[in-house]
């Protein structure tokens, strides 16, 4: 996130070009000292601000943090917006809430009409968009439609660090799958989805109704009702689960425009669902050699999408390292990119990587150990692994012992 007190320079004719096509937001009643923000920049808020102009149309994200008695600010809390051409946006403070609301008056569009003749009274009063930020913006929002700003979007419009959650009901707390305790199968299935997805030792706990963002619903890597033979293929390469959830977009497109929505809810509101959805997402997508064959476009604009969207991790997501659970899982989709057929895609992934963050992908294209069989030697006084498996059954029904004496 970028906080820039620094004069901006623009060329009057596209200054002029701007006010005359941008959108307006214009915000009533809030504090002075609070933190506001649009997109990629920051600002505090002086006692003559009422909103921002040259707003270039498409997918935004406004937001404000109150200030405490002491300085402190409260978790950001934002809404995002699709702004059309010369579109005027109104909103005001919640003193109660303390957060930006739809304006509470009769008749909203009396209102935005005297505010469009007397813009010219009220722009000395309006911030200009940050244009130093455009590219950046556009490269991590350039695919979101409106539709799908609609769509993800928490129904009540307000978007939090946390959602509200209700209290879960002893009833409802997790216990278990009918029929783990008497199926082995079943135990076993449990036991890997946990390995990929801890999310489900946590109990179900529901969202206040309205206050969550509504994304679409990830498939899970290894289905419950998956037979044992199957539990080991899903969980090295979820082709099925990646099939699944590009079905259920009906469109490749559709999926980077979520991916894209998602993660900036993170970055610029601070989503901790955004996050979590981004994330699990990304698990998906990068364990499918399979899938790279088969969704090749899919996993080339996902590849650029990637590599616009790591640059801008949290800190504590940006160290290399074999706990990091995103550089792990981006490793794995670079290795399946160049398995796949995507080489291109995945050095220029790779090399940006590099560039921007210093993930250096040694030895990548090597066998992983963690693939590699394991070997166990046993002590002298025991059979062979060889014998062992004879006497369980395994050997055919021949008489002859064979070279080995078994």
């Amino acid at each position: 996130m970028n906080k820039d007190n620094s004069s901006m320079n623009m060329d009057p004719q596209l200054a002029l070009r701007l006010l005359a096509d941008g959108a307006v937001l214009v915000v009533a009643g809030v504090p002075v000292g609070t933190e506001f923000g649009i997109d990629l920049c920051a600002y505090t808020i002086g006692p003559e601000f009422r909103g921002v102009k040259m707003i270039p149309p498409g997918v935004h994200y406004v937001w404000c943090a109150s200030q405490g008695l002491y300085g402190d600010a409260a978790p950001r809390v934002g809404f995002v917006h699709y702004f059309h051409p010369n579109e005027i946006l109104v909103r005001e403070w919640d003193k109660d809430l303390e957060e930006l609301r739809p304006r509470q008056i009769a008749e909203p569009e009396v209102e935005r009409d005297r505010i469009r003749k007397n813009l010219a009274q009220l722009e000395k009063m309006l911030a200009a968009y940050d244009y130093r930020y455009v590219c950046p913006w556009k490269d991590l929002t350039g695919s979101v439609t409106e539709p799908c700003v609609d769509r993800c979007r928490p129904t009540l419009g307000t978007i939090r660090t946390n959602i509200e959650l209700q209290s879960c009901p002893d009833a409802d707390r997790p216990r278990g799958e009918p029929g783990a305790a008497s199926s082995s199968g079943s135990k076993r299935n449990a036991a890997i989805r946990l390995l990929l997805d801890e999310s489900e030792l946590l109990p179900n706990l529901k969202p206040v109704e309205g206050t969550a963002p509504r994304f679409s619903s990830i498939p899970l890597r290894v289905p419950h009702d998956a037979l044992p033979a199957d539990v080991s293929r899903h969980a090295m390469d979820c082709i099925a689960a990646v099939d699944d959830l590009i079905d259920s977009f009906g469109s490749s497109d559709a999926l980077i425009e979520e991916l894209q929505l998602a993660y900036v809810f993170f970055l610029v509101g601070y989503s901790v669902e955004s996050l979590a959805h981004w994330r699990k997402l990304l698990g998906l997508l990068a364990h499918s050699e399979a899938a790279v064959s088969k969704h090749r476009l899919t996993y080339m604009k996902y590849s650029e999408v990637l590599a616009h969207q790591l640059p801008y991790l949290p800190e504590e997501l940006m160290v290399p390292s074999p706990h990091n659970s995103v550089f792990k899982d981006v490793r794995e989709l670079l290795v399946n990119l160049h398995e796949g057929g995507l080489s291109v895609s995945a050095e220029r992934l790779r090399k940006r990587l590099e560039k921007k963050l210093g993930w250096y992908f040694e030895g990548l294209l090597d066998e992983d150990p963690e693939d590699q069989p394991v070997i166990i030697e046993l002590p002298e006084d025991q059979e062979s692994p060889i014998c062992i498996a004879a006497s369980a059954g395994y050997a055919d029904n021949s008489t002859d012992p064979g070279p080995y004496g078994c």
